[in-house]
């Protein structure tokens, strides 16, 4: 499964540059304005897709054309083709969304600029990374009977949480709630309890928190100066009212790192006296409150309805994620 393993550590930098052109295109539309599709930002994020594509194109020409290795699942694919069911996945995720890089760049001829996350383009691009990203979350499980499969998979999910905060930003109106708060911090919870359900290693939900905490500290302190940098490079100016936030970062959750250390406590109890299942639900509980009352610190609202509301769906989530474990581990199991 060596080449699986190669693959899956290269989904997970094609993810980086993926998330690192997106941040960097948000950036540059607060700072700056409008822009083409052509720009640089644009275009490092479609590197990161176009490298996620290829990658799962090697893995799939490779596992056809060398001998076959019984500890890997593949289906066959046009009669020919032997691929590794995750890297099918992302693969189909990668190419959609190449494919919907086109209605972008129509986007952008008809229209000239695209300044919302909620349009027609970025709508679809998100879902479809939103399939790349759970190809590689099935690359990482099937790997985790070993060492560098588990930490990948931590590793991965931390960076992926934090790249899909875009697409929540088009959640729909939900009554009594704050939609954004309740859909970001049910997501949170879903993929800390998932890393712990998989690996059956709390210290690796820490980790998970960790990765989020680690790209979510470099996007917030390079966007601002690598969109001034770019800008002044092209002979563009900066809006009069920036003042150096970064746009991405400031509207991601805060807290994850310490909802990720409470969880992994929870967690380590409940594995500790034997009820690792109800675990999972009280740290689904710990995870929403904790994450809905940063996004209410961090905008300056209270909303004790939210969170207790939240909270309570935190409990439905932990659970559900520990029972969409089941799939990912059986992918290890030939």
């Amino acid at each position: 499964m060596k080449a699986e393993r190669i693959g899956a550590w290269l989904l997970l930098v094609c993810a980086t540059i993926t998330i690192v052109g997106f941040s960097w295109d948000i950036q540059w539309h607060a700072d700056v304005g409008p822009d083409t599709f052509f720009t640089a930002p644009h275009l490092v994020m479609y590197l990161g897709t176009a490298t996620t594509g290829f990658t799962c194109l090697g893995v799939v020409l490779y596992r056809t054309f060398r001998r076959p290795d019984p500890a890997v699942r593949t289906v066959k694919v046009l009669g020919t083709f032997q691929a590794p069911i995750p890297f099918l996945v992302t693969g189909l995720g990668a190419a959609a969304e190449l494919l919907y890089g086109l209605t972008d760049l129509w986007w952008h001829t008809v229209y000239g600029f695209d300044v919302t996350p909620t349009s027609p383009p970025h709508v679809a691009m998100s879902l479809c990374v939103l399939v790349e990203a759970i190809g590689a979350v099935m690359a990482f499980a099937s790997l985790r009977e070993t060492r560098s499969g588990r930490v990948g998979l931590a590793v991965y999910v931390g960076l992926a949480t934090y790249g899909q905060v875009f697409l929540l930003l088009s959640t729909p109106a939900l009554p009594w709630v704050r939609e954004f708060f309740f859909a970001v911090a049910l997501m949170g919870v879903l993929a800390l309890v998932l890393v712990a359900a998989v690996t059956r290693s709390p210290g690796l939900v820490v980790v998970t928190g960790l990765s989020y905490a680690v790209v979510h500290a470099v996007t917030w302190f390079t966007m601002p100066p690598l969109t001034r940098a770019y800008a002044a490079s092209i002979d563009l100016p900066v809006r009069d009212y920036v003042d150096g936030t970064s746009v991405y970062a400031s509207f991601s959750p805060l807290v994850m790192l310490p909802a990720a250390l409470l969880m992994a406590g929870a967690l380590a109890l409940g594995k500790r006296f034997g009820s690792v299942k109800g675990a999972a639900m009280v740290a689904g509980v710990v995870g929403a409150a904790l994450l809905t009352l940063g996004y209410c610190v961090q905008y300056n609202v209270m909303d004790v309805v939210t969170i207790v509301v939240t909270a309570a769906f935190g409990v439905l989530i932990g659970l559900a994620a520990w029972r969409m474990s089941a799939p990912l581990r059986n992918l290890a199991e030939v």
